[in-house]
């Protein structure tokens, strides 16, 4: 008999059953975008538009405004007035500016009140617009030109007596070019001797051939006559139609041939300033040689990178033997580093110009993300083929494993207030924008903005992208852009649970914006198609609303919120009761 059929009374009972357990799980941190296998508890695979300003919430980014639109976006940069190029024109905060440069995408540099635009060697005064010009010069004087002897002001000696044998009987001070040897050499009287007069030079006149040079200056002679004078030199002393440098030559003769005098800046493949020079970096063929090299300019001159004189403010050039094309370049730390994909090259620049090149050797910048690197909170970030590297003086370490597996490239940053903005393409060509919060460690997605550039004016990032709009990220100018969609798709929400269990139930505590629907949806196939199980509207309370979801028997299923507008989501809790073997 069974044990349910009691005998006695002749009665029937049935066994009392059991409360079904049930367990409640709330989410009231929500930690961003994770794209890996196991998402975080809170966390989401995709999204659209959110960001961490709302955090622990999770809410949508600030709208935006559009400041300006360019017809051919080559490059953006701030100082004080926002700096962009447009085609072949630069323009201050709107404005055209004077110099024309050729077609593509520019490296902008800034120096002081400078900037300077590579690769055309081209700069210009952002306090005084007619001040610009090109970093290069050159000019030749014609065969027939005067070329004379005279002092490092450019005054010619008067009373020169030229000839292989000392003058007898000369004045006190009498000056003497001894023509005996190879190099002529001019000496002066004193104290019964013939002693050889320092700082002597060559003067060449010409018409205009001292225009665009200055004093100081190290430059190339080449076509002279005379051989010993070619080569590289430094201008002492410089007049609109005459220039003087070292060297001595038997009396004031005519030139035999043209000779052209030029100033010249290295082909170079990035440029940064540090410590008041600029310094570049070139590798593969210059000029006919193969090359891989770092450079600097002379100190506070960004004009010359030829003057080799034995000071500590010369120019600077340096071969390096660890192989492979520089990747990128940055100022971090008060030393320039130059960045190759599998080492770094930190200068330790020195005040007497014995500077120092170490090489370090770790996952460096990825080829073609050059405009990745961003100082952030007073680390440097950048793409590598690893993923984003965070690097504070010792070794890059990854930060980005939220992401994922799938490689990003093409990175172009920016940094605003301990966030770092990353415009890169997904392994697909797809563009994307994604921004690191340093502080939380956490990865959010906006959209698909490319960038061109970006710059950080006043309390404002700004970024140009490849359609020609200039963007305000955060709506403090220009034209509010009109309401944008946003989307958050969570992970498989059930798996983190340790015992068999069935989610019965969910319930979101949100805040859309007044009269915007957000949408919610559940998929039970990993995404794979989606069944709408509810929507809410904004009534204007700064209280949230709330939504629930009632889905039917699962093990684990993906949630999808979509909707335009402003939106915080303050909380997502879900309900679970213990499942049967089959669960």
């Amino acid at each position: 008999m069974p044990a349910f059929l009691l005998k006695g009374g002749g009665g029937m009972f049935f066994p009392t059953l059991k409360k079904t357990d049930m367990e409640k799980v709330t989410v009231t941190e929500f930690p961003g975008l994770d794209r890996r296998e196991s998402v975080r508890m809170g966390g989401f695979r995709k999204m659209k538009n959110l960001c961490s300003e709302g955090y622990p919430a999770l809410r949508t980014r600030p709208a935006r405004g559009l400041s300006a639109t360019v017809e051919k976006p080559e490059g953006l940069i701030a100082k004080d007035a926002l700096l962009w190029v447009d085609g072949r024109r630069i323009y201050v905060n709107g404005l055209a500016a004077e110099p024309e440069l050729t077609e593509g995408e520019k490296q902008l540099v800034s120096m002081g009140a400078y900037l300077i635009v590579f690769p055309d060697k081209v700069y210009l005064n952002t306090k005084d617009l007619t001040d610009w010009g090109s970093l290069e010069c050159s000019r030749t004087a014609a065969t027939g030109s005067s070329v004379s002897l005279c002092d490092a002001g450019g005054e010619a000696y008067s009373g020169v007596v030229e000839s292989a044998g000392a003058p007898e009987e000369p004045e006190k001070d009498a000056l003497w070019l001894d023509v005996s040897g190879t190099v002529p050499v001019l000496r002066q009287f004193s104290q019964e001797s013939w002693t050889a007069v320092e700082g002597v030079c060559v003067k060449v006149q010409a018409t205009g051939l001292g225009e665009g040079f200055a004093a100081g200056d190290g430059v190339t002679i080449s076509g002279c006559s005379v051989e010993r004078l070619n080569g590289e030199t430094v201008l002492r002393a410089v007049g609109e139609d005459w220039v003087a440098f070292s060297g001595a030559v038997a009396g004031s003769t005519a030139l035999k041939a043209a000779v052209t005098v030029s100033r010249t800046v290295p082909e170079m493949d990035y440029v940064v300033q540090s410590g008041n020079r600029l310094w570049g970096c070139k590798y593969g063929m210059a000029d006919g040689r193969a090359v891989n090299e770092i450079y600097a300019s002379k100190l506070g001159d960004f004009k010359n990178w030829r003057c080799f004189e034995g000071l500590a403010t010369d120019s600077y050039a340096a071969a390096r033997g660890c192989d492979g094309a520089f990747t990128g370049a940055v100022s971090y730390l008060g030393n320039p580093i130059f960045f190759k994909e599998h080492c770094m090259e930190r200068v330790y620049a020195a005040s007497q110009g014995a500077h120092q090149i170490v090489t370090t050797e770790c996952s460096g910048v990825q080829q073609g993300s050059a405009k990745s690197l961003q100082v952030v909170g007073g680390v440097l970030l950048y793409l590598s083929d690893e993923g984003v590297q965070a690097f504070d003086g010792s070794l890059p370490v990854t930060v980005s494993q939220a992401l994922g597996e799938k490689r990003l490239h093409g990175g172009v940053a920016g940094a605003w207030r301990g966030k770092y903005y990353l415009s890169a393409l997904e392994e697909d060509g797809t563009p994307t924008l994604l921004v690191y919060d340093s502080e939380r460690s956490q990865w959010h997605r906006e959209d698909g903005l490319r960038a061109v550039g970006f710059a950080c004016k006043g309390s404002e990032l700004y970024c140009l992208g490849t359609d020609g709009k200039l963007w305000s990220l955060h709506g403090e100018s220009g034209e509010a852009e009109e309401s944008f969609s946003w989307m958050a798709e969570s992970g498989e929400l059930g798996l983190q649970t340790p015992q068999r269990k069935r989610l019965t139930k969910l319930l979101l505590q949100m805040r859309p914006e007044q009269g915007k629907t957000v949408t919610v949806w559940v998929s039970y196939d990993r995404g794979a198609s989606w069944q709408k199980q509810g929507q809410l509207t904004g009534n204007g309370s700064l209280r949230g609303q709330a939504v629930a979801v009632r889905p039917r028997q699962c093990r684990y299923l993906r949630l999808k919120l979509e909707g335009s507008g402003q939106c915080v989501l303050f909380t997502l809790t879900a309900l679970y009761e213990r499942g049967g073997d089959g669960l």
